[in-house]
């Protein structure tokens, strides 16, 4: 990604997160970034190209610094304990992106497929740890879909949230990662 479109890239996010897609107008993407108003039309024709480009690229890199991650690992629940870390961090590093991501996804109609399709590309990396653990007997016989869906919901729910309600606490990716890892393997029963 070019700093261009970098710069667009941060600041629509964070003025979608704030004042919502519908109100917001290509001028204060542009304002926010920093960059006239043409400089944005020469990269993007609408906002809706904009939010399309938001949602590749965001999944895009988060599925990427999974794969690094996790490509040094061969115990499939560690995979799983690793993804937990790099979405939290990711997500935490990126809050606006969720805001976004979450609001966009949710819905019928053309645009909401849309992002759920990408977004299924980035589920199918979990959903082959959980086959993989499954196969290497480390994890029992489940849905790897729904599971794959529970992770993601789990994470992206935790840190919209605490995003919103906690902004002065101290984040700790590592204790939301043991808790959501504990409870995922488990469960709540003593």
């Amino acid at each position: 990604m070019n700093k261009t479109k970098e710069k667009i890239f941060k600041a629509a996010i964070k003025t979608f997160s704030k004042s919502g897609f519908y109100k917001t107008t290509m001028e204060e993407i542009a304002e926010n970034a920093g960059v006239a108003k043409g400089t944005l039309y020469y990269h993007f024709k609408s906002k809706d190209d904009i939010l399309e480009f938001l949602i590749d690229e965001g999944i895009k890199i988060l599925k990427q610094e999974a794969i690094e991650e996790i490509g040094r690992l061969n115990n499939a629940v560690e995979k799983l304990r690793k993804i937990i870390f790099v979405q939290t961090n990711f997500l935490y590093r990126n809050h606006d992106f969720i805001i976004v991501l979450l609001s966009q996804i949710w819905g019928h109609g053309e645009v909401p497929r849309k992002f759920r399709e990408k977004l299924y590309t980035y589920l199918e990396l979990i959903e082959n740890i959980i086959r993989e653990g499954k196969e290497q007997k480390l994890i029992a016989d489940c849905d790897e879909k729904i599971v794959a869906a529970a992770f993601f919901g789990m994470i992206s729910s935790i840190l919209a949230l605490k995003v919103v309600e906690d902004r002065d606490e101290k984040f700790n990716p590592q204790d939301i990662t043991d808790s959501v890892f504990n409870f995922a393997l488990k469960g709540l029963q003593l």
